[in-house]
């Protein structure tokens, strides 16, 4: 059991032993960039080892959902979580087969490259590539596991922005606020950081940039 370094902003004690996949900077700044969510349900799609989850209780979250495809990685979620609460429901299945009433938030750090050539790695593929959860298949769970009035955090590559708008339109979700994130290293962004809305929009707030420096952040 190891306090991870990589869950900035949380005084938790946290455990990645045995997970295939771990927890990276795109897992921390969609963790830091949530709104706080007193009161809420929340729904973390694709789990893993429940950082996520951990960083949803630490801004107020009711109830706790998530669902993953590694059972393994399900079962390090479970013992992450009920350090510190009863309320949550963990599911072992894709989301596409995912039965739960709607929630108030879901959150979401979905596997968005397109190459599913680069490793033979079956854990790896389904973790990076998006093979498994095509855009179109996530923006319909976000409709179907979201109530009316719900809301979405997600990270996703830059660079492929101009999808995500058109299944904002296509699925009437609003862009609420919007982060890029940058590495001093590139000369582009990374990963944009959003928040999505069903219903009435405000005007959308661009937060400035996050910066990163060797996989850490500076002044956020």
């Amino acid at each position: 059991m190891t306090k991870n370094d990589f869950l900035e902003g949380i005084d938790y004690l946290f455990d990645q032993e045995g997970c295939p996949y771990k927890l990276n900077s795109d897992t921390v700044a969609l963790g830091k960039f949530l709104d706080p969510l007193m009161g809420k349900t929340v729904l973390d799609i694709g789990t893993n080892s429940g950082a996520l989850l951990l960083y949803a209780h630490e801004k107020g979250a009711k109830f706790l959902y998530g669902t993953d495809i590694h059972e393994d990685a399900l079962n390090k979620a479970k013992e992450n979580l009920e350090r510190y609460t009863e309320d949550f429901r963990l599911f072992h299945c894709p989301v596409q087969e995912l039965a739960i009433d709607p929630v108030d938030t879901v959150i979401c750090n979905p596997p968005f490259f397109e190459m599913n050539n680069v490793t033979e790695d079956l854990y790896m593929k389904q973790a990076m590539f998006e093979e498994g959860l095509p855009l179109d298949d996530l923006f319909s769970s976000f409709r179907r596991l979201m109530k009316e009035n719900g809301e979405v955090f997600l990270i996703y590559q830059a660079d492929r922005f101009p999808e995500i708008y058109d299944m904002c339109k296509a699925y009437k979700l609003k862009i609420m606020k919007m982060a890029f994130v940058h590495d001093v290293s590139s000369p582009h962004a990374l990963r944009i950081l959003l928040k999505l809305k069903i219903g009435k929009m405000s005007k959308l707030k661009v937060l400035r940039p996050v910066m990163l420096d060797k996989g850490k952040f500076k002044e956020w």
